[in-house]
Parts: structure tokens; C-alpha cells; sequence
């Protein structure tokens, strides 16, 4: 009971609940407020339905409480004590300036409701040198070690919650600023930090069309699954490549129109019965899937292990604002913006050897033309998001 707490905290209680237990767990708050004793067992059920520090009174009376059970302590420091850390933490992170864009603060008000994504672990990754992961990424193609990269700047514009951020700090001996339009996420993240004792990672409260200002050069910027958010794009892009060193590398993540095609189906069934992007309707939208009453029913979206938290389900089907992009247009907007193109990452190696197999003249895998007929021909090939490295042309 108490691991099904810690995975409803975690999933945001996603999950349907009944008249009957609506009204179960209430009565049980109560009894919980009011009763001087501690009852683990009808805490952690509680816990399964209602964040146990939605109530100041359990919040008082299990603060500084310690049980035998190492799990039920787990559950405390899960839904009490971490989310007070988070509020602690709102005070050391700056802003840059007041957010104005109006998409932006619609985007930020989303995450703010709903950081994207929780999330507990993550894997440890051997530190080595930049060019080398880089390397790794855009293989077949290869870019010559570069001493300037010895202790890079490192930008992660759009961090989240700070599983982005985190993972960038298996660049050996760098410095990474994040920075995020949404303060809940920070915090998130920044707690996470702390956690795994990392010592050189900086957050900052920041639109990516603000980042001029910072008066500062990256050797290494990282945006993935951000600009997509953006209105325009293009223009947050030109920002990023704008504040790039001459010598430096961007990686990108943007959404498939090919690859997301279920999706948009799914979304005109949402369009047609109304659903908006609040969590009561996240979870009716998110039952009717599963019962197949959508016709046709979208087996496709089971396969996303976005479709498992109330956050990433807002993410994933009611997001506030989207763009997506076929592979000519990401073409377009590099050449516009002097950028060459140096590789797809693509974590399932044998996509790589399908394509060269495909196309043995392009030995690098660096035709754009190319693999937007590889897209073609397998859509499903970016079901995440395209991602890739870039640089500005010499």
C-alpha cells in the first residue's frame, strides 16, 4: 500500500476514483485529522488518494514522526518533506527579468500547475569529455577533439524538472546553467541536485527570448523538447544560436508530424467532446482510451510512457501550445540560420544501420533529404522527437 502512495504521488493521481471512494476518503481524513494516534495503515491508503500534505494538521503530525518502517518514513519525505524543501528553495533561484511573452507565461502557467515530469532516479553516466559524447550521438559521422571544450559552458535552455540538466553533467568538468520559464519545475529540480550532490549545475528563471541578456556565450547549448513550445520557433532558435560560441554545438529536440500522427487523432477527439487540460478531465479523457470508446481506439498512445502521469498526459495531448515539424522544415530553419547539420541521436542503433543500408552513399548519415525519405518510408522512426546536433557553419 505504501509503494501504490508513492506511485500516485508520482503519477499525480491519475488514476479514476468512484463516488463511493471519494467519500471514504474524506471520512478517512478526517479520522486521520482527529484521531491522536497514528495509523500507518489508514495513512498510506489515504496517501493512495490524496497528497498527505494537502492537510496542515497530517502534515504537522507526521513532520517529525518516525516509524519502524523504512517504507512508511519514504512515504513521509515523499509527499511531506520534499515538496516543503521545494518551497524553501523558491527563494534562492533568480529571475532574469519578468516573463511577458504571452505564450510564454501560458506555457509556464502549465507547468507551473503541472511540472513535467516527477521523477525519483536516474542513471548514473561516466564523465568524460564532450567531443566524446558528442561523438557518440551523431555516429557515424565524426567531429575532431577540440581543446576548447575542456571545461565547456553548457546552456540547457527548457531543463524541467532537471532530469535534462542532470544527465548534461556527464560532460566532464563543466558548468552548466538551466534555466526553466516555470519556478515549480526549478525548485524540483534544484532539490534533485542537491540530492544527487551535484555542485555544478545553476538554475535561472528565464524565457529562452530573454537569454541575450545574460551578456554570456555557451560552448554548449542544449534545447530539447522547448522550442516546439515557443510561438515562433525559428526566433527562439536565432536566440540560442545567437549567444552559441563560434566553436560551439546545439543539440535540439523537435516534435514529428509524421511520427505523431496518432496523437493529432486523439486530439480531435478531444477537440470534439470538449475535454480541457484540467486534471478531472485528464482523467475521464484518459478512462475513455482505455475503455475504447474512442472510435477509432488509439492502441498506439498505451505505448507512450507519457500516457502514465497526469502531468506528462498534459503534456503529451492538452498541451497549450505545439508546433510540429517534418524534416524539409527543420532544413529550411537551419540553412536560414547558417547551421550546419551533424547527426540524428537515435538510442536505437539499428535505425542507423537500416539507413545506411538504405542510402550507403551518405556515409555520415548527414543527408537531410535522405532521411526525410527514411521518415517516409518508416514513420515511426521519431516517435520521441527528432534530436540533433548542429553547429554554425565556418
Amino acid at each position: 500500500i505504501i509503494s501504490l502512495a508513492e506511485q500516485c504521488w508520482l503519477n499525480e493521481y491519475l488514476y479514476i476514483q468512484s463516488e463511493k471512494e471519494i467519500n471514504l476518503v474524506n471520512k478517512l481524513k478526517q479520522k486521520i485529522e482527529n484521531d491522536e494516534e497514528i495509523n500507518e495503515l489508514e495513512i498510506a491508503i489515504f496517501g493512495c488518494y490524496i497528497p498527505l500534505n494537502s492537510s496542515r494538521n497530517i502534515i504537522d503530525k507526521l513532520l517529525n514522526y518516525k516509524s519502524s518502517n523504512l517504507l512508511f518514513n519514504d512515504l513521509i519525505s515523499v509527499q511531506i518533506k520534499e515538496p516543503l524543501r521545494e518551497n524553501e528553495l523558491v527563494k534562492s533561484i533568480h529571475s532574469l527579468e519578468k516573463i511577458i511573452d504571452p505564450v510564454s507565461i501560458k506555457v509556464r502557467e502549465q507547468y507551473e500547475d503541472n511540472p513535467y515530469p516527477r521523477w525519483r532516479c536516474i542513471n548514473k553516466i561516466l564523465s568524460k569529455d564532450f567531443i566524446f559524447w558528442l561523438n557518440e550521438e551523431i555516429k557515424p559521422n565524426k567531429i575532431e577533439y577540440n581543446d576548447k571544450f575542456s571545461n565547456p559552458n553548457v546552456l540547457i535552455a527548457g531543463c524541467g524538472t532537471g532530469s535534462h540538466s542532470v544527465v548534461a553533467n556527464r560532460y566532464k568538468n563543466s558548468n552548466t546553467l538551466a534555466v526553466d520559464l516555470s519556478l515549480t519545475s526549478l525548485t524540483y529540480a534544484k532539490r534533485k541536485t542537491e540530492e544527487l550532490n551535484i555542485k555544478n549545475i545553476e538554475y535561472l528563471h528565464a524565457d529562452i527570448l530573454q537569454l541575450k541578456k545574460l551578456n554570456k556565450k555557451f560552448d554548449v547549448i542544449e534545447s530539447s523538447g522547448t522550442l516546439h513550445h515557443m510561438k515562433d520557433p525559428a526566433k527562439g532558435l536565432k536566440v540560442l544560436s545567437d549567444i552559441l560560441e563560434p566553436h560551439g554545438f546545439l543539440k535540439l529536440g523537435l516534435y514529428s508530424e509524421t511520427a505523431r500522427r496518432h496523437i493529432n487523432k486523439t486530439r480531435e477527439f478531444i477537440k470534439k467532446k470538449n475535454y480541457q487540460g484540467s486534471s478531472k478531465d485528464i482523467k475521464i479523457c484518459r478512462q475513455h482510451i482505455i475503455n475504447k470508446k474512442v472510435n477509432p481506439i488509439n492502441q498506439e498512445l498505451f505505448h507512450h510512457t507519457d500516457f502514465y502521469s497526469t502531468s506528462t498526459v498534459r503534456d503529451l495531448l492538452f498541451h497549450v501550445q505545439e508546433h510540429q515539424f517534418t524534416i524539409p522544415q527543420i532544413s529550411k530553419i537551419l540553412k536560414d540560420l547558417n547551421l550546419e547539420f551533424l547527426g540524428f541521436y537515435l538510442p536505437n542503433l539499428l535505425v542507423k544501420e537500416e539507413f545506411s543500408k538504405s542510402f550507403p552513399k551518405d556515409k555520415n548519415n548527414i543527408s537531410l533529404d535522405s532521411w526525410h525519405q527514411f521518415e517516409i518510408n518508416n514513420p515511426d522512426t521519431f516517435i520521441g522527437m527528432y534530436q540533433f546536433w548542429v553547429r554554425k557553419f565556418k
